[in-house]
């Protein structure tokens, strides 16, 4: 047995941290004395308290942590690492992207790239949706759960999607803000509503939009797209009414490189 103070010298984990991952659940002492609150650890803790140690030089969170260490077997353990893992390494890419795009910014060599702006009459539309604030980081993964539990609310009550889901995008949604994003499936007649799930009408409108490619799609090139639409809009004397929309076309990697993936579309009067 070890007093928390010789343990966390063995370990090299701090007695902060010691008294943190016994808060949460992920590494308890073996025995708390009732009478001077001292904290003892066994031999064989030393080995789960060594991986939590490097697993944080990772910037694993503490929760997935926790899932590493009760997977029932190793090769489960190990994948949940991997999959942890394989998202570092897509927000590094991604990041990497933004990095290119800072230096050709302050060089002068930002790619200015040119969109097609027309208008069209979008009719009233009946929808089921899911609205909810998010951040982010959370926004990709959202809009893929939002779009499936919405065609199984549909299938559910014998209905048909009448269009491509969107997006609404109702405040701003970036690092500094999170903000109320709402999925809408279209649908060709009325719907019950469920748990979670609204069903409502879109008002007709008069909206501007183009079209964006999946490469174009990533941020910041994506923003481009949406200056050129408020470009058109303002420069034509209109004014834009509601918040603007993402028509998701086609999923990620079902189309090829130059064709069509969403559609930005904004109301405007």
């Amino acid at each position: 047995m070890l007093k928390i103070g010789d343990f966390a010298k063995r370990s090299r984990v701090s007695v902060k941290a010691l008294r943190l991952y016994a808060e949460v659940g992920l590494l308890n002492p073996v025995q708390v004395d009732p009478f001077t609150g001292y904290r003892y650890y066994s031999e064989e803790q030393l080995k789960p308290a060594k991986l939590i140690l490097v697993l944080r030089r990772l910037d694993m969170p503490l929760l997935t942590i926790r899932q590493v260490l009760q997977a029932p077997t190793a090769a489960q353990a190990r994948e949940i690492v991997d999959r942890y893992w394989q998202e570092v390494e897509a927000q590094v890419a991604e990041r990497r992207k933004m990095l290119g795009y800072v230096h050709d910014h302050l060089q002068g060599k930002e790619t200015i790239m040119t969109y097609a702006v027309d208008t069209k009459h979008v009719p009233e539309q009946p929808v089921i949706s899911i609205r909810q604030t998010v951040s982010i980081q959370e926004l990709v993964g959202y809009i893929d759960r939002s779009i499936e539990a919405l065609q199984a609310h549909a299938r559910m009550q014998g209905g048909e999607a009448s269009g491509a889901p969107l997006g609404i995008y109702h405040g701003e949604v970036n690092e500094d803000s999170h903000g109320p994003v709402e999925i809408c499936l279209p649908v060709k007649r009325d719907l019950r509503p469920g748990e979670g799930i609204q069903a409502r009408k879109l008002a007709a409108a008069q909206v501007a939009y183009t079209t964006i490619t999946e490469q174009q799609a990533e941020f910041p090139a994506t923003l481009q797209g949406y200056d050129a639409i408020y470009e058109w809009i303002k420069q034509n004397g209109h004014k834009t009414i509601e918040p603007p929309r993402e028509i998701y076309l086609s999923a990620p990697g079902e189309v090829g490189p130059d064709e069509p993936f969403i559609e930005i579309a904004w109301p405007f009067r």
